[in-house]
């Protein structure tokens, strides 16, 4: 299956075509700290509303749908 297309049937951010930019940064650094690992959700503003960048890379997608 070509990426483009899992993108558009298991990416959370895939709207019509666009991005909806959201990401989560891990921070497992804090892990050692503190015994837990806290997420964070942001949107990545430079890939709002943009096209899907899949084929040209994309984080996101690598991290959590092409897995």
């Amino acid at each position: 299956m070509k990426k483009l297309r899992k993108a558009q049937l298991e990416c959370a951010n895939w709207n019509v075509g666009n991005c909806l930019g959201c990401d989560l940064y891990i921070d497992r650094g804090y892990l050692k700290r503190n015994n837990w690992v806290p997420v964070f959700q942001y949107l990545d503003s430079g890939k709002v509303g943009e096209p899907c960048s899949v084929e040209k890379g994309c984080k996101y997608f690598d991290k959590f749908v092409a897995r």
